[in-house]
């Protein structure tokens, strides 16, 4: 039995973590992240390769892919070329990793909420899924005079079975929201879930998961009763020493609290 069949739970890599790797040899670096145990990895741009060539590698060394990372300009200028490639991939969630500066603000954040929610439609007509992915300045308020957060009308402007969620816990904490209380209330909308570590309150480093403050045993247990569909590792910066490494240290305490949790059920 493989180590990514030791226990019930879906992880997967997000291939940004190994940005350095995959840009030098990406056909090595989803070899990489087979071996040490990831199902399956999420993109975050093909670096000009075949969607093809990667199926096929993918489908060779066993990785599954449970979705891409994909820029509203990316959707508004080749809606049918990102479906396709998503397609030709292996799977059926696009994500929008991202706001840029001009949809910063309740108007920014209205007209994205509407862009988002129309391209979410189309997708459904092609048997796919949209979901958004949370950073920290989403959770700031949009104006001095109000406690309106661009969350806040992510959330409420959009049909919660369109526009779903791509909760990214590390963030979550980095802007002050208890990541916990916040699965809690939106885990249903979230079939895919970023896990990473936060070193400690005053520094916030990215950290290895379960070598920070996050409580993940309490954020996996919540994802599995929301039916969460992929947990993915991710870490942006501050590795220990190297990308992959650090992926590997993630992966192998996460299985750890995973299978700690059925232990005690």
């Amino acid at each position: 039995m493989s180590q990514k069949d030791t226990h019930r739970d879906r992880i997967a890599l997000q291939l940004y973590t190994v940005r350095d790797y995959v840009a030098d040899d990406m056909l090595g670096a989803l070899s990489r992240a087979a071996d040490l145990g990831f199902a399956g990895v999420e993109f975050a741009g093909l670096f000009e390769h075949d969607p093809e060539a990667l199926r096929a590698h993918l489908d060779s060394v066993g990785l599954a892919v449970c979705g891409t990372h994909t820029g509203l300009d990316q959707l508004a200028n080749d809606f049918a070329g990102c479906v396709r490639d998503a397609r030709t991939l292996g799977t059926d969630i696009i994500v929008v990793p991202y706001l840029a500066q001009e949809y910063r603000g309740a108007p920014g954040y209205a007209e994205a909420t509407t862009m988002m929610t129309d391209f979410a439609r189309r997708l459904k007509d092609e048997g796919m899924r949209l979901a958004y992915h949370n950073h920290s300045f989403e959770l700031e308020p949009c104006r001095s005079d109000s406690l309106e957060r661009g969350i806040d009308i992510i959330i409420a402007e959009s049909p919660a079975d369109l526009v779903l969620l791509e909760i990214d816990v590390y963030w979550l904490r980095h802007g002050g929201v208890n990541p916990l209380a916040f699965l809690k209330q939106y885990a249903t909308r979230c079939p895919l879930l970023h896990l990473k570590d936060m070193s400690d309150e005053q520094s916030r480093r990215f950290a290895e998961i379960g070598t920070g403050i996050l409580d993940f045993a309490a954020i996996v247990t919540r994802a599995r009763q929301a039916g969460v569909e992929w947990l993915i590792v991710e870490q942006d910066s501050d590795f220990e020493s190297d990308s992959f490494e650090s992926a590997a240290r993630s992966l192998q305490n996460l299985q750890s609290i995973c299978q700690s949790i059925d232990t005690e059920a």
